[in-house]
């Protein structure tokens, strides 16, 4: 089962209504957890829909596992220094 996103605090994307992630799945990627489906709008969109974690490429991500991510529980998105990132992400480096 794909994670989906439980929560995103980033309230200037275009796919951010009510801290719901409405995108149709998001792309976490890079060396760093970034959301590269973020989005700055002050408008948002009036679509129905959660979104899931479509890819990640996180490789140091504890909960990536061949791109894909594996996270137990839905993941949350949040600001961290201007930008959106996956505040799920857990190196590997600090899990062992």
């Amino acid at each position: 089962m794909v994670p989906e996103v439980a929560k995103c605090t980033v309230v200037e994307c275009f796919y951010n209504r009510e801290d719901l992630c409405y995108a149709h799945s998001i792309l976490v990627g890079s060396e760093e957890p970034v959301c590269e489906t973020f989005t700055l709008s002050s408008d948002h969109t009036n679509k129905h829909g959660e979104a899931d974690v479509g890819a990640c490429h996180v490789a140091n991500c504890e909960h990536n596992d061949k791109s894909f991510c594996h996270a137990v529980n839905d993941i949350e998105v949040g600001w961290d220094d201007n930008t959106a990132v996956c505040v799920t992400f857990e190196s590997k480096a600090t899990m062992r």
